[in-house]
């Protein structure tokens, strides 16, 4: 298939784009204290390698660090452009422009990250657990300090090299508090939807006075607040694009809610659609002149009909330029199978962001590196027989990179298809996408040239033939059964046996998890930011594989129909799951009426349910079926067999240590690295 329509230049303003593919601003937490840092000039940079006609600098503090929610970037004062020059200069070489979002978060953070109190146009606080602080009120002065704030960022900006300038007015930031009625309950001129229009309009005006009217100037936007009552629709989106237009905008940057929006339309997770805001988009084009950009989990197929029926300009592409960065390229020049695609499982970015931590990828564990590390990974090469044992996450990343280093490398896996229990995902409806990412390691493996060897159980006698000078183990781990009375009745399945078909599932089903059997990776361990200006601390957590699979087993049932509860032993299902996942997660949950109880232990389990305990209490609770999904056991045996024959030997993945996808195709990248 041709993309035509997006290799198609086009224009904002007077500028001229050489194509419609668009990276839209994503903070990354690379900076350190405002500035941009190797890491993060080569993530924009390389982005414009890779194809992309429009480079947007993530949200960049246009009063540092008030303004900032996580380790944004500064550009309140000129000491700040030789990193935004770079950029700059970096992308225009590969012919890509470039502009820089400019940022005020408002009531979006807390004086943990700031060290001084948010503020916002009126005194309520953001419902997001993210944002607790109550914000201080901004007086008449105080707004136009901000707004001249703006416009002198955008100075700073074009004296950087930028080519223009995107203001965010979405996603709950401060524009986007003064335009929605939920936190804006002002009775002066910037009070109502009228007065955040004038804010909007006021920080367009001064920019344009301070940097010229052919100074390009695009304002992403909610086409819709997605708050259950109170907030603005896309009926107000309209209204607003409209009045941004008069004041000057050249383009229209559509996206959608808030962090503290209710419904889960504004997931960015596989849990959404592909494309599931294009109806926003459209209908604010019917009713603009100028050009408006979309975003939302875009496949290329399906950007390329979005631009053809003209329903967008420009189409954005976020994740999947942060999972590879050669995306537009590969697009452009029909090299799709060698894409690395993005599920949207969110792990590695949005999860990993909020953590306060260096956003990574799960699917590719170059990304967030440091740049001295990968220079120093490029120059390995190597010419070892290496076995690996085991398809899954963890045995395909190994697999890949060693042979990418040189190595021969054979790999088995005893089932027909690649993805271990990962692959499980695929037959679900939330994560079928998984499936596209053993796609691309089946081809990537073929063309490094990686013996692969599936429905082959690894015996003694490979050893003989293969001879290798490492051996891998990758085998993960399976689901535990726990020492509960009646754990070997029928009615009692595990998540894979839900999922394949094998077990017959009943109407009511109740799924155990996050037992006191589990390795408890939900734990939060808190880190230093080195040198951070107001000692600003990372939150790490994840959730392990059989809380991950209670989750999605818990969801597929649903969707099948089922009636389903999930119970946990702790406090809390899967606490450490990450903020974008677990959240969008539990709004799924709520409107396909899954329930979740807590602090229960299963006593026994009889024909038609269990025996639960609660604050002492002893029950009966009704299930058809019940899905056991308390941890994982890792019990390989081939250690000994590599130890007799004598080659080196390794762990990686489940049976290594307990984790999750993400930790498996880590921990098999940062091995590959050191063999």
């Amino acid at each position: 298939m041709k993309f035509e329509a997006l290799g198609r230049e086009g224009n904002i303003g007077s500028l001229s784009i050489k194509n419609r593919m668009v990276l839209p601003a994503l903070n990354n937490n690379f900076t350190h204290n405002g500035y941009m840092t190797e890491e993060s000039i080569d993530f924009y940079v390389s982005k414009a390698r890779g194809g992309a006609g429009l480079v947007i600098v993530e949200a960049t503090s246009v009063d540092y660090p008030r303004s900032r929610s996580v380790l944004n970037p500064a550009i309140d004062h000129e000491k700040y452009i030789p990193g935004f020059q770079r950029i700059a200069d970096g992308c225009h070489q590969y012919g890509a422009k470039v502009f820089v979002q400019l940022s005020h978060v408002g009531r979006q953070s807390r004086r943990s990250t700031t060290g001084m109190d948010p503020v916002a146009p009126s005194p309520i606080a953001s419902n997001s657990p993210l944002y607790p602080d109550q914000p201080k009120v901004l007086e008449k002065e105080d707004i136009t300090v901000i707004v001249d704030k703006f416009a002198a960022a955008a100075v700073i900006a074009r004296k950087s090299g930028m080519d223009g300038v995107e203001i965010i007015m979405g996603h709950g930031y401060l524009a986007n508090n003064f335009l929605s009625p939920v936190s804006n309950q002002r009775t002066d001129e910037y009070g109502g939807l009228k007065g955040g229009i004038k804010f909007c309009c006021d920080i367009i005006h001064g920019i344009k006075g301070a940097c010229g009217d052919d100074y390009p100037v695009i304002c992403r936007i909610n086409g819709d607040d997605y708050i259950k009552e109170g907030g603005n629709s896309i009926v107000e989106a309209q209204l607003i694009a409209q009045e941004l237009e008069k004041a000057g905008a050249d383009a229209v940057n559509v996206s959608a809610g808030m962090r503290d929006s209710q419904l889960s339309f504004n997931d960015h997770t596989s849990g959404q659609p592909r494309g599931a805001w294009i109806h926003l988009a459209e209908r604010i084009k019917r009713v603009i002149g100028i050009p408006v950009i979309i975003v939302k989990r875009f496949n290329p197929e399906l950007a390329e009909a979005t631009l053809e029926r003209g329903q967008a300009d420009f189409i954005a592409f976020g994740k999947q330029f942060i999972c590879d960065s050669d995306f537009g390229t590969k697009v452009l020049n029909g090299r799709l199978e060698d894409i690395i695609p993005c599920t949207s499982c969110c792990q590695g970015c949005y999860d990993e962001l909020w953590m306060k931590k260096p956003i990574t990828c799960m699917v590719n564990p170059s990304v967030g590196k440091k740049m001295t590390y990968l220079d120093g990974r490029v120059q390995k090469k190597g010419n070892k027989a290496i076995l690996v044992i085991g398809g899954g996450p963890a045995g395909c990343e190994a697999s890949l990179e060693l042979a990418r280093m040189g190595h021969k490398v054979t790999m088995v896996e005893k089932e027909a298809v690649l993805g271990g229990k990962y692959w499980y995902c695929t037959l679900t409806k939330a994560k079928k996408e998984v499936g596209d990412v053993f796609r691309y390691f089946a081809h990537a493996m073929e063309k490094a040239g990686v013996d692969v060897r599936l429905k082959t159980e690894f015996s003694r006698d490979m050893l003989d033939e293969i001879k290798p000078d490492i051996l891998i183990d990758a085998t993960g781990a399976e689901f535990k059964k726990p020492d509960i009375e009646g754990i070997n009745l029928p009615i009692v399945v595990t998540p894979t046996e839900a999922l394949d078909g094998s077990k017959e599932l009943g109407e009511y089903v109740v799924v155990v998890a996050c037992s006191y059997n589990c390795t408890w990776t939900c734990r939060k361990v808190s880190k230093d930011i080195p040198d951070d200006i107001v000692g600003m601390k990372t939150s790490e957590s994840y959730a392990c594989s059989a809380g991950h699979a209670a989750a999605d087993v818990a969801e597929e049932l649903a969707d099948q129909g089922k009636k389903v509860c999930i119970i946990t032993g702790r406090d809390e299902f899967v606490p450490g799951m990450g903020f974008t996942n677990r959240g969008n997660m539990l709004k799924r949950y709520f409107q396909k009426n899954i329930t979740v109880s807590t602090g229960l232990k299963v006593k026994q389990i009889i024909p038609g349910g269990l025996i639960c305990e609660k604050e002492g209490m002893e029950f009966k609770v009704c299930a058809d079926s019940i899905v056991m999904s308390v941890g994982m056991d890792s019990s390989s045996h081939i250690k000994n067999q590599a130890e007799e024959f004598g080659c080196a030997f390794y762990q990686i993945g489940d049976c290594a240590a307990i984790g999750n996808a993400l930790k498996a195709f880590h921990g098999a990248y940062d091995l590959s690295g050191m063999i």
